[in-house]
């Protein structure tokens, strides 16, 4: 696994790689319907609005100049690419690339436990908006592999942002909750949930309290706070607040952003991928002694 520092993490054409292989087969075809239909596959704006958060948070009208000839294949104007990332629809497929990417994450680092908890953002005029992520803690880093928007109770968001597993599983008195805490038992994990003193009835809740009070998972639960890791490198690298009008565009940034340190550990995965790709890169110099077609078609069957 390359280091964190390494330059290539940050390289756009290695993070345009990765995005098309998460939104590969994403959209469906729709039957015709009224109206005048998009100029590109919306995929591509999906790929252009990823990029143009891991390019430092550009502003939309940068994203237009920098980004958008380099991912769609010609310039496409800044309202267009605002007006993609208002669609709810944006914002789902970003979730599935973010499941997607945890899928891949999981065969390639050695999980120790898991993870769930929520955060919020906010806008310049003080806007929130709370996201639940789950996160997996390996021996070599932590990374998210689902989220989920959902308020009406604290179940419905856990059971869209955790995927079915094994293992335990690390949550705050804030999820204390019977019905949410039966679905991590359904969904094959060992539950450690911090008790909150005010409730104490329920099947799923006493079974978990006695997981609790062991003293093996009192003492695993203190490394609970080695999940908030993520929330702090997107603090750091994006910063805390967005330059958002609203809520659908705020939670299409944040997703992006999300996605972005996906994409960045699957570049620090992808060691073989990043090798051959420097050599195709370089081509022109090296064409005298391989055949870089038959490189090409060796990326192509590992990826």
């Amino acid at each position: 696994m390359l280091s964190r520092w390494d330059t290539k993490i940050n390289d756009l054409n290695f993070a345009l790689h990765e995005v098309k292989r998460l939104t590969k087969h994403l959209v469906r075809k729709k039957e015709e319907t009224r109206g005048r239909p998009p100029k590109h596959d919306p995929v591509s704006y999906v790929q252009l609005i990823v990029l143009k958060e891991f390019s430092d948070g550009l502003s939309l009208r940068k994203a237009e100049v920098r980004l958008s000839e380099f991912t769609v294949g010609e310039r496409v104007d800044h309202s267009v690419i605002a007006y993609w990332e208002n669609k709810p629809e944006i914002a789902r497929c970003m979730q599935i690339i973010i499941s997607r990417a945890g899928r891949i994450l999981d065969k390639c680092l050695r999980k120790i436990f898991s993870f769930v908890d929520a955060t919020k953002f906010t806008t310049w005029n003080v806007k929130e908006v709370q996201i639940h992520v789950a996160n997996r803690i390996a021996q070599e880093t932590v990374y998210p592999i689902g989220v989920s928007f959902l308020k009406k109770n604290i179940r419905d968001p856990v059971n869209e942002c955790l995927p079915s597993g094994y293992g335990r599983v690390y949550l705050d008195a804030g999820y204390d909750d019977n019905k949410t805490i039966g679905v991590l038992f359904n969904k094959g994990y060992t539950p450690i949930v911090c008790p909150n003193k005010n409730r104490w009835k329920g099947y799923w809740r006493k079974k978990a309290r006695k997981l609790y009070r062991m003293p093996i998972n009192r003492r695993g639960y203190r490394h609970r706070g080695r999940g908030e890791s993520v929330f702090g490198s997107l603090t750091n690298e994006f910063g805390d607040r967005f330059h958002a009008r609203n809520e659908q565009a705020m939670q299409a940034r944040i997703l992006s952003r999300i996605i972005s340190y996906q994409i960045k550990l699957l570049i620090r995965c992808d060691e073989k991928i990043i090798s051959l790709w420097l050599i195709i890169r370089h081509a022109p110099i090296i064409d005298k002694f391989f055949n870089t077609t038959k490189l090409k078609n060796l990326i192509l069957l590992i990826t």
